[in-house]
């Protein structure tokens, strides 16, 4: 179902990115028959311009793709080597397993030490290629590598692992090249008419597309990153408090609402304070949204368990949001 509904949108973020600008084109402005009284230079520059941008979503979209390919085998192989080696329990595993070729992929709960031998508890998906040995069943040790700077992506791996290159994203986005490529070649044998590129509008899908593509791509990339993510505490800054961060106790001094909503539901800032490891006291606020079933008893509640950066002891997360991450 998830599967689906991930085609879905991306169905419909295709759609509105290519097949929508062609369709309001080519049933509105297609054929212009005044060719030879368009502007040639304003013609031009709009070839400038598309010619721009899509070489620019080109080379971003090469770089995304080279980052969760080669970047990512990279980082997995250095990080067996270099990372800092935790022993974990496995206290849940999923009953279910789903297979893709011969690897059997599994969510499994882990108790462990952190860096900072502090008790935690992480959540991750694994790939066995030996699901016969039974490796990934509740009660089994296994052991953890950690990235301890949190720069290289997938920062946490199950001992072992190997990274694996999936070309398709490399031949999606050759697919891409090689179709505006051709499309380029394919508007000017039919609508040049011995005129250039004076067929060439804002709205033509050369030209709009692009811009299309750039700005949902620039709304969703914003939306994700500074609203839902960090709103939700989810990402790699969660992550690595998780697994760097030292525990204390918090008294919950003040908490107020933002004004800010996620799904309708408020989120609420919380002024806490807190002993460090050196004995000194430090305060902090924590922004989370909160449900507005919740929002009551938060007023009634004195302390709770935090973690806190020993590098930045302002940044600070309460403990069940790390857990639940």
């Amino acid at each position: 179902m998830r599967k689906l509904f991930g085609l879905f949108w991306l169905l419909f973020f295709l759609y509105f990115i290519f097949g929508h600008p062609a369709i309001i084109y080519y049933g509105s402005e297609y054929p212009n028959r005044y060719l030879e009284h368009e502007n040639p230079t304003t013609s031009l520059v709009l070839l400038g311009i598309s010619l721009v941008l899509w070489m620019g979503i080109w080379l971003v979209l090469l770089r995304i793709v080279y980052r969760y390919t080669l970047q990512r085998k990279w980082n997995i192989n250095k990080i067996n080597r270099t990372g800092k080696r935790l022993e974990a329990r496995i206290v849940q595993a999923s009953g279910s397993t789903v297979f893709q070729g011969n690897d059997a992929l599994k969510n499994i709960v882990l108790s462990l030490r952190n860096l900072e031998q502090e008790s935690i508890q992480h959540q991750m998906e694994v790939r066995d290629s030996q699901p016969e040995k039974r490796r990934f069943m509740e009660g089994k040790i296994i052991h953890l590598r950690v990235d301890p700077t949190f720069t290289q992506q997938p920062y946490v791996i199950v001992e072992g692992s190997k990274g694996k290159v999936n070309v398709i994203f490399f031949m999606l986005w050759l697919l891409l090249v090689g179709g505006v490529s051709y499309y380029y070649v394919f508007s000017y044998q039919l609508e040049s008419r011995g005129y250039g590129w004076r067929f060439l509008s804002i709205t033509h899908p050369l030209v709009s597309s692009a811009l299309f593509l750039i700005l949902f791509s620039g709304i969703f990339y914003l939306v994700f990153k500074f609203l839902i993510f960090k709103k939700l505490n989810i990402g790699v800054s969660s992550l690595a408090l998780k697994f760097k961060g030292k525990r204390a106790v918090a008294q919950l001094l003040q908490l107020k609402q933002t004004g800010t909503y996620i799904n309708e539901q408020p989120e609420v800032e919380f002024t806490v304070v807190y002993v460090d490891q050196s004995g000194m006291e430090q305060q902090a606020k924590i922004k989370k949204i909160v449900s507005l079933i919740e929002l009551g008893a938060l007023h009634m509640q004195k302390e709770g368990i935090v973690f806190y950066d020993p590098q930045d002891k302002t940044n600070v997360m309460f403990e069940a949001d790390l857990t639940n991450e």
